[in-house]
């Protein structure tokens, strides 16, 4: 899935424009229920588990950021999870 594609997903789930993948979804408006629910479709779309705590890192708040969690995750370089 390249950016623009994921930028339609979170468009769809957090019922957002996303006009810079680079910007924080919190400035876009997104509220922690949309993200909870970016996070499951997510999680279910590439049946993958995200950890909670990587979401806490600023700089992965965004689509773009998100997208690199999920690519790293699909090519079996994501990061131990928390306590691991």
């Amino acid at each position: 899935m390249n950016q623009s594609q994921f930028d339609q997903l979170v468009e769809e789930i957090c019922a957002v424009r996303v006009i810079d993948s680079e910007v924080p979804l919190v400035d876009l408006g997104v509220d922690s229920l949309h993200t909870v629910a970016l996070v499951m479709a997510v999680e279910d779309r590439f049946g993958i588990e995200l950890d909670p705590d990587a979401l806490a890192d600023f700089s992965l708040t965004s689509s773009a950021g998100l997208l690199r969690i999920v690519h790293e995750h699909l090519s079996g370089q994501a990061p131990a999870a928390a306590g691991s």
